[in-house]
């Protein structure tokens, strides 16, 4: 009997099998021989009292027999093998598949190339067994690159391969087959002697995590509770500092210091086992490992939890996450930093608040660590005037490669770590701004007054609010005028001195920023040929709704930018735009204005009040309203002089009779 079938077949220990490969006891006649010479196996190399008391054990059980491992199996292994093979189902291939791929990436360097190398890459079941199982005279001495060394790890490796085989063998149940890949990939990564069903049935890389923790799996009992007490692992665990955590486990702080580090720098290492497992993240709480950056959300570490019972904080769960998935992401946020209670803070660089998960081929590209301290150095020192970058142009300043192509992508993850780290949120025109450090700026007055009020207000209405938030702070309409620009997140609405939030585009609906030229141009902007005024009307006065469509025709003719161009039946278009103009056809500039009629005139007359209920204004008014209130004179000056017939003075009388003239007229020069 070789020591190998021994080991298949009998409770042989790996150590003990490896004691005796080492010391070329290859066959049973070799253990018997050697301990009838010796009274002992403790000469072996690497065999200590355990491995002595086992093969003593094998020697006194076989040392009276005279027979050979034929007569003992009466079948070999092989035809077994053949056997079982033949007759797994599709699941049982499957998980055997997984369990093949999953040894062999557990392997050293060296064992892994030369078993891919000898299974040409391709490690199914079938094309193992016959290659390796069923292969006459097959020697693992005889793969290439095989040296001394990897024969033994490889022999551990086939024969781990073939009891898994017999075992699943044994049985079809999915969640029974599940488990026993759990099993053997657990047992043989950590030496526990009982798992719970529980974990072995599941896929989840957090319930398992879990469960070696309070195994003392990961770590020893004393490295298990500094554990515990020195990192934010579980959520409302007390923040301990080095001399707390030594005077309740008994140690000098130097020791605990000690053990903390070494056990943040085998933390990866511990956790990279769980690669092997198959648990779906992205059905079970939404984590999509397709895209360039994972942010886990709050709402997603509270259904990870209440799911897998547990009470992981979002810093831990974050890196277990990395470490399941580290072949495509790479962790960027110092780990001291965010999974550590903060007692200190570092100088001379950034100190990290949150992880992030990025793709692995942002980071070659990409110095975010180096990013992250130039932001860091900016915001520390004294900033006396408000500064600020093109955001990606900024960025390109930390591309490993120049490589400018993958600028669009990073951009996504570097603003959200601005945001979370420094609080410092991109411009609408995407620019990085550095304020002033040393006071208040002025426009953050007006910023906080407006969103107080919460809806667009005049600029004595802003002024107002300030004052009553900082009566201490000197301020008057002018300054605060001049402190509502676009740049600051402000937008004007109309002519009349009105703001609102730019943020408030996105918030709330029919809300948009600008005149009504800005909100046309925008509209036109976006289509590809020349809309008729009704259809620009539709859109406009969904966000001016005191407008009208010959109001803003008329608006859009006194524009004196050249910016729109009027077609016939009264189609409008932008200059910058190319129109087909057999289709278009632009008017002449002696037909933009074209002589109304006087029913026409009366009818824009009477549109204008019924909508603003009040006569026009003369002046600090839109040119089509002055025109109005010129027409309106002009036929009151008529019916004095009794120009005017009978029809059209009972039409303007309509209107003398609805308004008291000598109370509504506006006065020449008045402010509004």
């Amino acid at each position: 009997m070789t020591i190998d079938e021994i080991y298949k077949n009998e409770n042989l220990s790996v150590r003990s099998y490896h004691a005796c490969k080492y010391s070329g006891l290859d066959t049973l006649g070799d253990i018997i021989k050697f301990y009838q010479e010796n009274s002992s196996f403790d000469k072996l190399r690497n065999c200590g009292k355990k491995s002595n008391e086992e093969l003593i054990e094998l020697y006194n059980k076989y040392k009276n027999t005279d027979f050979g491992f034929d007569e003992i199996y009466q079948v070999k292994i092989e035809d077994k093998c053949k056997t079982i093979i033949s007759e797994l189902s599709r699941n049982q291939r499957e998980v055997i598949n997984s369990f093949i791929q999953i040894n062999t990436n557990s392997l050293s360097i060296r064992s892994q190339n030369a078993i891919k190398a000898f299974l040409e890459d391709n490690l199914k079941i079938k094309n193992f067994a016959d290659k390796i199982l069923f292969a006459d005279g097959f020697d693992i001495k005889k793969i290439r690159n095989v040296g001394a060394r990897s024969v033994s790890e490889l022999e551990v490796y086939i024969n781990l391969i073939e009891d898994f085989i017999v075992e699943v063998s044994k049985n079809e149940n999915d969640k029974y087959i599940i488990s026993l890949k759990n099993k053997f990939l657990i047992q043989k990564t950590f030496s526990l002697p009982f798992i719970s069903y529980e974990i072995l049935e599941s896929e989840s890389i957090f319930q398992l995590i879990n469960y070696l923790i309070n195994q003392n799996a990961l770590y020893d009992i004393n490295q298990t509770k500094i554990f515990r007490k020195a990192f934010k692992i579980y959520h409302n665990a007390p923040q301990l500092s080095l001399d707390d955590i030594a005077q309740e486990v008994n140690l000098t702080r130097e020791r605990v210091r000690q053990v903390r580090k070494i056990i943040l720098e085998e933390l990866f290492n511990k956790l990279l086992f769980i690669r092997n497992f198959n648990d779906n993240l992205l059905q079970k709480y939404n984590i999509d490992n397709t895209q360039y950056y994972i942010d886990i959300s709050d709402t997603q570490v509270e259904s990870i939890n209440i799911q897998n019972k547990t009470n992981f904080t979002k810093e831990f769960i974050t890196y277990i996450i990395y470490s399941y998935w580290s072949c495509e992401y790479e962790l960027v946020g110092n780990c001291e930093d965010v999974i550590q209670p903060k007692f200190f803070i570092a100088r001379n660089r950034h100190n990290w608040n949150n992880f992030y998960l990025v793709k692995k081929e942002l980071v070659i590209e990409f110095d975010f660590v180096l990013f992250a301290n130039d932001i860091n150095g900016r915001l520390s020192d004294r900033i006396e005037e408000t500064y600020s970058f093109s955001f990606k142009s900024y960025l390109s300043n930390f591309l490993v490669n120049d490589n400018l192509e993958i600028l669009n992508s990073i951009m996504a993850v570097a603003e959200k770590m601005v945001n979370q780290e420094f609080e410092i949120y991109i411009d609408l025109e995407d620019n990085l701004i550095f304020e002033r450090n040393s006071s208040k700026s002025g426009f953050e007055y007006s910023y906080e007054a407006l969103q107080q009020l919460g809806k667009p207000s005049k600029v004595n209405e802003i002024t107002q609010k300030i004052i009553e938030l900082y009566p201490y702070y000197e301020t008057d309409d002018a300054k605060v005028r001049a402190t509502l620009k676009r740049i600051n997140g402000f937008v004007p609405i109309g002519r009349k001195s009105v703001f609102g939030l730019k943020k408030w585009e996105e918030e709330f609906e029919n809300f948009k920023g600008g005149t009504i030229r800005q909100i046309t141009e925008d509209f036109l902007h976006n289509v590809n040929e020349p809309k008729h005024i009704s259809e620009i009307a539709e859109y406009v006065i969904k966000f001016r709704s005191g407008t009208y469509e010959r109001s803003i025709l008329d608006n859009l003719k006194a524009d004196e930018s050249g910016l729109f161009v009027f077609y016939k039946d009264s189609t409008v278009g932008l200059s910058y735009k190319k129109y087909d103009t057999d289709i278009f056809i632009p008017l002449s500039s002696l037909n933009k204005s074209v002589l109304k009629t006087w029913e026409e005139s009366f009818i824009l007359l009477r549109e204008f009040i019924d909508n603003e209920n009040r006569l026009p204004y003369s002046c600090g008014c839109p040119e089509e309203e002055i025109q109005l209130y010129r027409w309106y004179n002009v036929q009151r000056s008529k019916i004095d002089k009794g120009k005017l017939d009978s029809i059209k003075v009972n039409f303007i009388n309509s209107i003398i009779n609805q308004f008291d003239i000598s109370k509504k007229r506006r006065r020449l020069g008045t402010s509004w």
